[in-house]
């Protein structure tokens, strides 16, 4: 189960790696690829057997990611307190049906697809916002844009949630053939309780719906669950995984 449930974002990682000239990582229990000095997100890796944090971390080489694990690790695997440790975080595998039954409630937003420039600069600034990302990785998702976004394959669609013109939540789907991954969905502090992230997952499964993707998946937060939950999410499995947040500082001209 916790291969299918991780099929999708090893699928984006991969993508975004042909994109960005990622570096490939084949270790004997570890593979995946580092995409970018800035962003964990854009660098994944996935295990295949028992990995410690300190063979997790060597993995990474220095930059933020994320290390999927096959089983949640014993505290003796995660070794002792320091640089090597990665923090340890329980993520829950669930899938949904994209049919929509009903209209969302309303809500006092637009929804949109980005397809420009500044909305793409607004999506990230709450992206990073949100995550604590680094504003420098917004390159990056230009050009990942450019080749999987509207203009490019289509295969990856970012969603924009404005009020009264300002930024205020965000979501992402990368479309398989029989599957549509959510991804990236961030809503500002200061505009949560709007029924932002239910809209955006509702406008997720209605564009998957219009490709003839009827199933969905994603890892929650244990904070989000209860969003997805009502949105009609089931949850499959819990699903660890090593975060690495560290991000490089920038090298000198």
């Amino acid at each position: 189960m916790v291969e299918a449930l991780l099929d999708n974002p090893r699928a984006l990682t991969a993508k975004v790696a042909t994109v960005l000239g990622g570096t490939a990582v084949e270790r004997p229990r570890l593979r995946g690829f580092l995409n970018t000095e800035f962003d964990p997100f854009l660098n994944q890796l996935f295990a295949a057997g028992s990995v410690t944090s300190r063979e997790a971390a060597e993995a990474l080489e220095g930059h933020p990611g994320f290390v999927w694990l096959a089983d949640e690790p014993r505290p003796s695997e995660l070794g002792a307190p320091g640089a090597e440790r990665l923090p340890l975080v329980v993520m829950h595998g669930m899938t949904a049906a994209t049919a929509v039954h009903a209209a969302p409630p309303p809500i006092d937003a637009e929804i949109i697809e980005v397809r420009s420039r500044s909305e793409l600069g607004g999506w990230h600034e709450v992206y990073c916002e949100v995550f604590g990302g680094d504003e420098r990785g917004g390159q990056d998702w230009q050009r990942i844009h450019d080749a999987l976004g509207p203009s490019g394959d289509r295969s990856l669609l970012l969603l924009l949630a404005r009020v009264d013109g300002s930024p205020a939540a965000t979501g992402g789907v990368y479309f398989e053939p029989h599957v549509a991954g959510l991804y990236c969905f961030t809503t500002r502090e200061r505009m949560r309780g709007r029924g932002l992230a239910s809209a955006l997952v509702h406008a997720s499964h209605a564009a998957a719906q219009a490709r003839g993707v009827k199933r969905a998946l994603l890892q929650a937060t244990a904070s989000g669950r209860p969003v997805y939950t009502r949105a009609g999410y089931r949850e499959q499995q819990a699903l660890p995984v090593l975060v690495s947040r560290i991000t490089r500082a920038p090298q000198a001209s």
